[in-house]
């Protein structure tokens, strides 16, 4: 059974490694990564671990104004590990699901068959992390960064992230879940046994289907939860990382969302939660060997020396002062020619 993650990223070279580690360890068989109009090293950098066999990474570059979101899920789409899949989760960089259940793994929700779970997809709840007081840009992972969290009963914690099966029944990927149920093509109906959504509790969500012409991004307060499995949303980071994204637009709606209300609404989490850490140990051991992968390290160090480029241009100063940026293309440099 093939399951594949999908993420669509600009510029964010330092998280990569982690967030790949982190899908591989949750036993994901294919992670597919698409990239546009990047003006640090992250792909190149997906370039190296994808000649290692550990992800698929797509250029798409979106002209000025266009939609981006939506035009990189659509060449995602045409590749081999979605037209080959058997379950599908879109999700982003930021966004780390915490299986409760057994070793944590993707199998210990849907199984390692297609029939040994009837329903057709499977809605993760957020649970949202801010800066939690880490104000400058550290090279360590996010998930053991940040440990205080909105509670579920906050309303923005009903958003959550949709595995599905068969990303080909539908006419297009979103970054919540599927949109459009293909019926021509496949002679499916809703009524078929199975064609319902259930909540991290397994429980089935009401006055839903495939069908539905309302596009859904929440779960209704009865049926939000954390009980099987949360998405960790790390949607803040530190505060120096966030300020290179305030003020920009939205890839989704090209709004300009990331003002200091948005930073307001999301960095007030008060709850701890180190639910993450539990796979500690085993995402050592993988990241480890991402690193000894040939290329990576340097061009990881590579991309943490733009972050911080990137953060200097951004607010008028210049990266020549900051010894983090020296210390990063130093360890780069010493690594010019290993593996």
């Amino acid at each position: 059974m093939r399951v594949t993650v999908v993420a669509s990223m600009r510029n964010e070279g330092p998280f990569i490694v982690e967030w790949v580690c982190w899908y591989r360890l949750l036993g994901f068989s294919d992670v597919v990564v698409v990239t546009n109009n990047c003006t640090d090293r992250s792909p190149e950098l997906l370039d190296a671990l994808q000649a290692a066999g550990w992800v698929h990474h797509l250029r798409h570059d979106v002209a000025p104004g266009q939609r981006i979101t939506h035009r990189k899920l659509a060449a995602a789409t045409q590749h081999k590990a979605l037209r080959r899949a058997d379950w599908v989760l879109v999700c982003d960089v930021d966004e780390f699901l915490v299986v409760h259940e057994g070793a944590g793994q993707i199998s210990d929700l849907i199984g390692t068959r297609t029939t040994d779970v009837p329903f057709l997809a499977m809605g993760f709840n957020w649970r949202i992390f801010g800066t939690c007081g880490v104000q400058g840009f550290e090279d360590l992972p996010v998930h053991q960064q940040f440990a205080l969290a909105l509670p579920l009963k906050a309303t923005d914690s009903r958003l959550m992230k949709m595995l599905h099966r068969q990303p080909r029944w539908f006419q297009s990927l979103g970054e919540h879940g599927p949109r459009g149920w293909d019926l021509a093509r496949y002679g499916r109906s809703p009524e078929d046994p199975g064609m319902y959504l259930v909540n991290a509790k397994s429980e089935r969500v009401p006055d839903w289907s495939p069908v539905a012409p309302r596009y859904i991004r929440t779960l209704a307060k009865p049926h939000a939860t954390h009980a099987r499995a949360q998405m960790n949303h790390y949607m803040l980071r530190s505060a120096e990382t966030f300020s290179l994204k305030a003020g920009t637009r939205a890839p989704v709606s090209l709004t300009d969302r990331y003002t200091e209300a948005y930073r307001a609404r999301y960095d007030r989490g008060t709850e701890p939660d180190m639910s993450a850490l539990h796979y500690a140990d085993a995402f050592a051991v993988m990241q480890t060997k991402a690193m000894a992968l040939p290329d990576v390290a340097r061009l990881h160090l590579l991309c943490c020396a733009d972050h911080l480029r990137l953060i200097a241009e951004k607010h008028g100063r210049q990266v020549t002062e900051d010894a983090r940026w020296h210390d990063f293309l130093a360890r780069a440099k010493a690594l010019e020619g290993a593996g």
